[in-house]
C-alpha cells in the first residue's frame, strides 16, 4: 500500500501532497490553495466512480455470456452504451 502525506504551508496556504517512494516522500502535487486540493479530490472521485461502473458493466456482460454459453434460457447481456 502506498503512503501519502499532505502538508500545508501556514504562511502561504499552499498544499503539497507527497507520495512514498523508495528514497522517501516525494511531492506529487502542489496547490496554491485548498480549493485546488478539492478540485483534485473531485477528479479522483469521478475517476473512481467511472471505473467502478465500468467494472460492474463488464462483470454483468461477462455473467450474461457465461449464462448463455451454459444454456440458460435467460439473457442478461445489457446494451453497451
Amino acid at each position: 500500500m502506498t503512503i501519502f502525506q499532505i502538508s500545508v504551508n501556514q504562511k502561504s496556504g499552499a498544499v503539497t501532497i507527497f507520495m512514498e517512494a523508495p528514497c522517501g516522500l516525494k511531492p506529487i502535487l502542489v496547490c496554491a490553495e485548498l480549493e485546488g486540493v478539492k478540485e483534485f479530490a473531485g477528479m479522483l472521485l469521478n475517476f473512481y466512480e467511472s471505473r467502478k461502473k465500468e467494472s460492474a458493466r463488464i462483470e454483468s456482460v461477462s455473467d450474461g455470456i457465461l449464462k448463455q454459453a451454459l444454456g440458460s434460457n435467460e439473457y442478461f447481456i445489457e446494451a453497451i452504451e
